[in-house]
């Protein structure tokens, strides 16, 4: 590509107008796209807590369906899109961005993204992996990791009174919703200076409809943990929606990020919690392992038959990782009793990933989808 030669257009698809994990993906791209200077356009597709009025990065350039259909074909199409609507995609050349938490991914997803994709995009070496399990060719897959907008000159608050250890998820099991409270209750008592923040996005418990990967309610999910009996250590359950901004003063206020989760495809969580200079904890296992330093604060797990309480579709032959209750226990009164040598391993995960932002990101996903400078498309 000459330098007077006009740079290819990009359409992104996909959740944007939600608190949802992947949703923050899609934001995160498109900032960064912005910030190197690049336009793309994108349409908001509804999908899992779609708030209209939920804001976007600025320089987002927002289309409708219908305009993206009607209008020229752009030269890439970029989605985040559910394989069985890959179809959907517009763009000459098209690639989709891609998660999954075991190590199997469903056998149905295997022929869309392989018929309507030139390139399936995964944040993590375990993404590779499980679509390679599954049989997606290895040529058609690419490691793209995500990225986090934290300021690193913005300050931690003063330490509380209360030592807070966060939880940020869904109310689903694959989560580790159990082994998070339950590890808390067993942690620590009434009288100990301590609180467990959850902040999730709705309780299923209201829910007109209900899944197998849900847990029941989080009065129930609490109730079977001992949190709500009169012994118990503090708590708090925060079900509002927040905004990106708000969410990392939260990582900010928060002294340890708990992430007992059974499997993630990359743990954008973990990385924000780190980047904003908190100490985290996390399962040993799947994506996290890609920018998680080796430490304690790996936990001990099982490999374990996924099954339908752990997958949105189940897959025969799928694994997930339950962490060790235990060993989560042990690590909770290990920061709470170690404050300052806490603090001091919050320090060195803020310097490990200050480089995984997502302008770098932005930067990675044109290198790899040959839209940079130089490149021919």
């Amino acid at each position: 590509m000459s330098a007077t030669t006009t740079p290819p257009t990009i359409l992104y698809q996909g959740l944007l107008r939600s608190p949802a994990s992947w949703a923050r993906v899609g934001r995160g791209y498109l900032g960064g796209f912005s910030t190197l200077g690049r336009q793309v356009s994108a349409v908001s597709t509804r999908g899992f807590r779609y708030d209209p009025d939920f804001p976007l990065p600025r320089g987002i350039q927002e289309v409708s369906a219908r305009e993206a259909h009607s209008g020229p074909q752009p030269d890439f199409g970029l989605g985040f899109l559910h394989p069985p609507h890959l179809e959907r995609l517009i763009g000459r050349r098209r690639a989709n961005l891609f998660v999954w938490e075991s190590d199997r991914a469903p056998p149905q997803w295997i022929r869309p993204l392989r018929e309507h994709t030139d390139l399936v995009l995964v944040p993590s070496e375990f993404g590779r992996q499980t679509l390679e399990n599954s049989g997606l060719p290895r040529e058609q897959i690419a490691v793209v990791p995500y990225g986090h907008d934290v300021a690193m000159n913005v300050p931690r608050p003063p330490r509380q009174s209360a030592f807070v250890f966060l939880l940020v998820l869904s109310p689903h099991r694959r989560k580790g919703v159990s082994e998070a409270l339950t590890a808390f209750a067993k942690a620590f008592r009434a009288g100990d200076p301590v609180l467990l923040l959850i902040k999730s996005t709705y309780d299923p418990g209201t829910s007109k409809r209900r899944f197998p990967f849900e847990i029941p309610s989080w009065k129930t999910a609490l109730s079977e943990a001992g949190l709500l009996e009169s012994g118990a250590p503090r708590w708090e359950l925060d079900l509002s929606t927040r905004s990106d901004e708000d969410t990392l003063n939260l990582f900010r206020r928060a002294d340890v990020y708990l992430n007992p989760s059974w499997g993630e495809a990359f743990g954008l969580a973990v990385l924000e919690a780190m980047a904003c200079g908190t100490p985290a904890i996390t399962t040993g296992w799947s994506g996290p392992l890609d920018f998680f330093p080796e430490s304690e604060d790996l936990l001990d797990f099982d490999l374990v038959e996924a099954g339908e309480e752990a997958l949105y579709e189940p897959v025969e032959g799928a694994r997930v990782a339950r962490p060790r209750v235990e060993a989560l226990t042990d690590r909770l009164r290990w920061h709470f009793e170690n404050s300052r040598a806490s603090r001091e391993l919050g320090h060195v995960a803020r310097k490990h990933v200050q480089s995984w932002t997502w302008t770098n990101a932005a930067k990675r996903l044109l290198d790899r989808l040959q839209l940079t400078p130089g490149s021919e498309i």
